[in-house]
């Protein structure tokens, strides 16, 4: 500032000097003395305005470089701390995916056991319905057999004792000289067998689950709980993280089993499978059909959950 103020101040000096000159050439001594004097003071007053004026920007520099300085530091913090913030958010927002994930898992579980709990206790009612026919039809008195013949009668009747009349007047034969009956294969049954796969499902042995639903398939692939051993087979896979033999077995449980009570769960957790797989776009397309074709279920909220966190991971 005062680089620039100088030349002001040295025109200044030079017209009043200029014109002091002017006037002590034309004027009396005592007149030009006096003008000079009274410029000189203006000259002097017009100096110190100025030192003033300069003296008031330089200050006003100083404080405008200063609130500059301190904008520029809240800025470089408030940057700093929008960045943390927002990397806590994004951690905070993947471990809360992942809780929920894990979440939605677990009551995908607990909903399968209930599922399978409802199913046993109805098959478990109808044994004991059966049961109580049966003890009912034990506890009957025995009828009353007709009156046998006296051995004279059936001696009058030219039958030998011990033996019957046949066609031809051919004796009927002894039992003993029938020929055996062959044995009848024993079948397991159906409660034991889903229930025992099922606790192995649920110890973490998943090759002895895997054939016992196997079993319980081969023998009652027509009952009600045949679409849970499929899908249950399926979920031993995906446990062992072996996808491509979990996707087959979800879809044997959709396509053979469409009206069973897994085959959203199933559609449900192929497309988990197959982003599993790191075939997204097919994981998300199976997912969206679960949505249209089922919507309002418990699955097709899962599923919804599941693309809103693959949106999201996205965006980070």
């Amino acid at each position: 500032m005062s680089e620039v103020h100088s030349p002001v101040k040295k025109h200044i000096v030079t017209a009043a000097l200029s014109l002091a000159l002017l006037l002590a050439a034309g004027s009396p001594a005592w007149a030009v003395s006096k003008e000079t004097i009274e410029m000189m003071q203006q000259l002097d007053t017009l100096q110190q305005t100025v030192s003033q004026l300069q003296q008031t920007v330089v200050a006003q520099m100083a404080v405008l470089h200063t609130l500059l300085q301190q904008t520029t530091d809240s800025l470089s913090e408030m940057k700093r701390k929008v960045d943390a913030l927002e990397q806590t958010t994004g951690q905070n927002l993947a471990t809360a995916n992942n809780q929920m994930t894990s979440l939605n898992q677990q009551v995908e579980a607990l909903s399968a056991s209930l599922d399978d709990a409802k199913a046993q206790i109805a098959k478990l009612s109808g044994q004991v319905a059966k049961t109580q026919n049966i003890l009912q039809t034990l506890n009957q008195p025995p009828a009353q057999t007709a009156t046998t013949e006296a051995p004279g009668a059936m001696a009058a009747n030219g039958a030998a004792p011990g033996t019957a009349p046949g066609a031809g007047g051919q004796t009927a034969a002894a039992p003993g000289d029938a020929a055996a009956p062959a044995p009848a294969q024993t079948i397991p049954d159906p409660n034991s067998l889903y229930t025992a796969a099922l606790s192995y499902y649920s110890g973490g042995q998943y090759r002895l689950a895997i054939q016992g639903f196997e079993e319980y398939l081969q023998y009652y692939g027509n009952t009600d709980l045949a679409s849970n051993a499929q899908f249950y087979i399926g979920e031993c896979y995906y446990a062992e993280k072996d996808y491509h033999d979990a996707i087959d077995a979800y879809n044997l449980c959709i396509q053979q089993y469409p009206g069973g009570n897994k085959s959203r769960g199933a559609l449900l957790k192929k497309g988990y499978a197959l982003i599993a797989l790191h075939e997204r776009a097919a994981g998300e397309q199976v997912l969206r059909l679960l949505i249209r074709q089922a919507p309002g279920t418990r699955e097709a909220r899962l599923a919804a959950e599941r693309l809103r966190s693959l949106s999201a991971g996205a965006r980070r």
